[in-house]
């Protein structure tokens, strides 16, 4: 079967297309022919080797797809052959079959194409898992989103709209940010531009915010603590300040953790704020919690209130290229890779 595999570590070039074995599925997993994959950040920290957990090169990388179940275990009655799936694996998504445990994949709504099943899972599951489940996002409430026209922040901004949040968007780009607006952003700022300490402080006045979901970390960090207000949350769920267009510069990645302060856990008390940190890829054995979120999230896609953003796509022979474009900072939405 066809792959892409991580020769070793470094920039959109080490992945390389190989031929290996079709797996077999254990008594509890299922195989999927793969007809989309998700093409996300965190790929791009696997590739470049500083994701947690990650293996050692070779490796195929990956951690959404969506497709078609081709054989089940003998421990399987929640799927059968023929089902269109979304799947989470822990690496190995970039390939033309795939297998993972049957408690990692979920049946598509019926109108949801392969392309939308790739880009769903990731996106939604962050913005809800980060917004509701952890910040306790509440109707009237304020929040600033960094990279807002990525995956995950259209996602959230969709969601907020939802639920009544007021939303304070920042991107490097004006085009981005005119993307945001069209998914629900109310106030926008180009922090390539001016500082968006300064610009938050002038949409809010003598308010606060409520809530920072931040996937760049680094320095951004510092402002975003200040701007908060009492009972105020602040959910980190990525450092992409590290890198660069093509790979990590150890200079940068060393000023952007030193540029993070020292938050003393007594000052948490005192200030009545909260820092609250997540990766998904470590939440995989909560299935009853994911399946929960993920039934309810289809739901909302069913009904039209959510739709996933593709800003890509890409043929699985040209997936250097969709990772290069994702690290380029150019892209929006979700990047998606077809396998046929």
């Amino acid at each position: 079967m066809q792959t892409a595999v991580v020769t070793k570590f470094g920039a959109p070039k080490v992945l390389q297309l190989r031929d290996l074995p079709v797996p077999q599925p254990a008594p509890d997993e299922v195989r999927i022919r793969t007809a989309a994959i998700g093409i996300n950040f965190a790929d791009v920290m696997a590739r470049l080797g500083v994701y947690p957990s990650i293996p050692d090169p070779p490796f195929v990388p990956g951690i959404e797809l969506s497709g078609i179940v081709d054989a089940v275990g003998d421990e399987v009655h929640s799927l059968q052959v023929g089902d269109r799936v979304i799947a989470f694996v822990r690496q190995g998504a970039y390939a033309e079959y795939v297998k993972t445990p049957a408690k990692f994949v979920r049946r598509m709504p019926e109108g949801m194409t392969f392309e939308d099943g790739a880009a769903f899972g990731v996106a939604y599951l962050s913005a809800y898992h980060g917004l509701a489940t952890l910040a306790h996002m509440g109707k009237g409430e304020r929040l600033l989103f960094h990279a807002a026209a990525g995956g995950v922040g259209l996602a959230a901004l969709q969601l907020c709209r939802l639920w009544g949040v007021e939303t304070i968007a920042t991107a490097s780009a004006d085009w981005k940010l005119e993307i945001a607006k069209s998914h629900g952003a109310q106030h926008l700022i180009n922090y390539a531009m001016k500082d968006f300490e300064d610009s938050v402080r002038e949409i809010l006045g003598d308010a606060a915010l409520d809530v920072v979901m931040d996937s760049v970390g680094g320095r951004l960090f510092r402002k975003g603590w200040r701007l908060l207000g009492p009972m105020g949350r602040y959910v980190l769920y990525g450092f992409a300040s590290i890198t660069d267009r093509k790979t990590i510069r150890k200079w940068k990645a060393a000023r952007e953790f030193l540029s993070v302060p020292l938050i003393h856990p007594p000052s948490l008390v005192g200030k009545n704020k909260s820092l609250i940190g997540f990766n998904l890829y470590f939440l995989t054995e909560k299935v009853d919690y994911l399946q929960s979120v993920t039934e309810k999230l289809f739901s909302l896609y069913e009904a039209g209130s959510i739709r996933t953003v593709i800003g890509a796509t890409f043929p699985f022979d040209r997936i250097v290229e969709a990772h290069a474009f994702l690290q380029s900072r150019e892209s929006y939405g979700k990047v998606v890779v077809l396998m046929r």
